[in-house]
């Protein structure tokens, strides 16, 4: 269980500070909630105590968890569906899951993808997304700017390629 004060990584939305735990009333039911910021971009959510697991709610990547994270970039590229449906199912399942390694291998995949044809938008948005979800863990787990964690990740990913 989380405490008030905690930093987490929510999958999809990015890392956040628990603000609060209160008690809320829902369809006639009293359940307690986290009330979060996220804070790249800022805003305010909140999820029942209990689900946190369900949701792939986590502590934010430790410095060991960050390197080795960082092997996923030199990894062989996963092949991706040419089907775009397909390929954009497999990359949001992937994203969905909160783990960072798998949101490193949909940033991997698609860079590699990119130097190969022309991104669609449908692919651009989904590498943007898995850019901002892990620049937004970077920021908070080494304490530094946007800018500095976008460059960390453009430079790693760039040295292994």
């Amino acid at each position: 269980m989380f405490q008030v004060g905690d930093y987490i990584f929510y999958p999809m939305y990015g890392a956040g500070h628990i603000e609060a735990m209160e008690e809320k009333e829902f369809l006639g039911e009293k359940k307690w909630y986290y009330q979060v910021t996220i804070e790249h971009p800022v805003m305010e959510v909140s999820f029942p105590i209990h689900n946190a697991e369900s949701l792939g709610i986590r502590n934010i990547a430790d410095e060991e968890m960050l390197e080795s994270a960082r092997s996923v970039l030199l990894e062989q590229c996963s092949e991706l569906p040419s089907n775009p449906t397909a390929r954009q199912q497999n990359l949001l399942n992937k994203l969905k899951t909160g783990e960072l390694n798998m949101e490193l291998q949909v940033i991997r995949d698609l860079s590699h993808l990119s130097s190969k044809k022309t991104l669609g938008w449908t692919d651009k948005n989904m590498l943007n997304n898995a850019r901002k979800l892990v620049i937004s863990e970077l920021i908070t787990a080494r304490n530094i700017s946007p800018e500095e964690a976008a460059l960390l990740l453009d430079n790693t990913l760039h040295a292994v390629h």
